[in-house]
């Protein structure tokens, strides 16, 4: 008896150094995927600017009295068509979703990728300056914009809709 509790203690202590040691690497993973990205730390705010609508329309970037999600993608970006759909899992009155293309051939390109991935959020052109003054370096990319205009979370890659959910819920 005595041999069959040691044997599960020493399981349970595997298992835990083994969960331990999986949030260790997707850590860095994290930090390492997010380093050159904007700091998340309130320090940078976002000044307000107008970007054309794949519509034609002049929209802002940021809506003004609620934070702001940005989700940057690129038409030709494979994980970006596997996650764009989870932004709908957002509740619009606690955050306001911004979709911006970047890096696209054509209006055209985008326009397809919207139609074949059903978004239906409005989709902004962005330009070469907005991905600088963002440091995108790769897609997806996320930032969430507070109420005040500064960066408060950043993430890029895939995000799945329940992380997306606890970004909205930490505003």
């Amino acid at each position: 008896m005595t041999i069959s509790k040691q044997g599960s203690s020493s399981n349970w202590i595997r298992h835990a150094r083994d969960v331990v040691l999986a949030a260790l690497v997707i850590s860095a993973i994290v930090y390492w995927q997010t380093k050159d990205m904007l700091s998340s730390d309130g320090s940078v705010g976002v000044v307000q600017q107008n970007l054309v609508s794949l519509e034609g329309e002049v929209l802002p970037l940021l809506v003004e009295g609620k934070p702001n999600l940005i989700y940057f993608f690129a038409p030709w970006c494979t994980i970006c068509a596997l996650s764009i759909d989870n932004l709908e899992y957002l509740n619009s009155d606690k955050i306001n979703v911004v979709v911006v293309a970047l890096d696209y051939s054509s209006e055209q390109e985008v326009q397809q990728f919207v139609e074949e991935h059903q978004v239906l959020a409005k989709v902004l052109m962005g330009h070469d300056a907005l991905k600088a003054q963002f440091q995108i370096q790769g897609y997806p990319s996320y930032y969430v914009i507070s109420e005040e205009g500064v960066v408060s979370s950043r993430a890029f890659g895939y995000s799945t809709a329940l992380g997306l959910k606890l970004r909205e819920a930490f505003q």
